[in-house]
């Protein structure tokens, strides 16, 4: 669900107890007073009541999904098909009469959404076609792609996001790759991309006046760590290669520059939650490189010492870079 807006002067009132007491005018005893002082209990109460909604669809959906599994024996075809088309429509009416209620209109559309996903599954379950399972996920993607144009809602656009990464996973697993077209290091490569485009769009068009919606900062720190994921994902193995193909040096690069590149740039934007999702994995990486190179000595007990060094020296360093960070952040408000 779309989080609600902090007021421009929280962040800086948030961290205001903790610069007073790193400035020594505020006691240890009396910091939890302070920052409850400060907390803004409006904001805390919205984004409450806003994930309790999220957390309810969720299981809602879920029972729908479950239900039809259970039963699905004594379920005429007819009925199975019917309750989910009902669904659909319900939704759809609810969103519209709802359409003034910002958190009625997107929880009803990607409600909707979903049930289109399962009402899919249902059909391919009673009608057996013998089709690839990317056909679901991309016929899905691109049934409510209208509905999510239109739907001016983060919630829908995340579902998209991830049915048509799910289509694009599922076609190469089962198409692409067997037939030797693309490498998984190069699957991870576009996959990545396509989130990145979307993350580029996301911070584009959240400054214009009309498009307030995609201001929250959910969606930006979800991609970026889908980013870093499938780029780590791919990147990873080649660190234990014997030796690096043309693919593993693609991945390496690919993730180097997600990394790096993602850190510099939320670095500059004063985003430190996404900072800190590309440190860490830019630091598990160079933990893994690090071990591979410890495990290969010959001496077992100099090489569990030598694994535990290289964690700790990795983490220490990267624990002391974000605490800089975090410093120079409070520091500039």
């Amino acid at each position: 669900m779309t989080e609600p807006a902090r007021s421009s002067t929280e962040p800086a009132a948030s961290a205001l107890p903790h610069a007073l007491l790193r400035a020594g005018l505020l006691a240890p005893a009396r910091y939890l007073e302070a920052v409850g002082a400060v907390r803004d209990d409006g904001f805390w109460h919205r984004w409450g009541q806003a994930a309790l909604l999220a957390l309810a669809v969720g299981q809602v959906l879920a029972g729908v999904v479950f239900f039809f599994a259970f039963n699905w024996a004594d379920l005429p075809p007819f009925a199975k098909l019917g309750a989910i088309q009902a669904g659909i429509a319900l939704c759809v009416a609810g969103a519209w009469l709802g359409r003034r209620r910002p958190v009625a209109w997107e929880a009803l559309l990607t409600s909707a959404a979903m049930l289109v996903g399962v009402l899919l599954a249902v059909f391919g379950q009673i009608y057996q076609t013998g089709a690839d399972a990317y056909t679901l996920f991309v016929g899905w993607a691109a049934l409510i792609l209208p509905w999510v144009v239109l739907s001016g809602a983060l919630a829908p656009w995340a579902l998209w996001l991830v049915v048509a990464g799910i289509g694009a996973a599922t076609y190469a697993a089962q198409i692409a790759m067997p037939m030797d077209w693309i490498a998984p290091q190069a699957v991870a490569a576009l996959m990545a991309l396509f989130y990145a485009g979307a993350l580029a769009a996301r911070e584009g068009l959240a400054r214009r006046p009309g498009l307030a919606w995609l201001r929250p900062l959910w969606p930006r720190r979800l991609l970026v760590a889908t980013i870093l994921g499938l780029t780590f994902a791919a990147a990873a193995p080649s660190t234990f290669a014997t030796g690096l193909g043309r693919d593993d040096w693609l991945a390496l690069a690919v993730f180097t520059v997600a990394a790096v590149g993602l850190a510099l740039i939320y670095r500059r934007l004063d985003d430190f939650p996404s900072v800190v999702l590309a440190v860490l994995a830019i630091s598990l990486l160079v933990t893994l490189a690090g071990l591979r190179v410890v495990w290969e000595t010959e001496d077992a007990l100099l090489g569990w010492f030598g694994m535990l060094a290289v964690v700790l020296t990795v983490f220490g360093a990267a624990l002391a870079l974000l605490r800089r960070l975090r410093e120079e952040m409070l520091a500039h408000g």
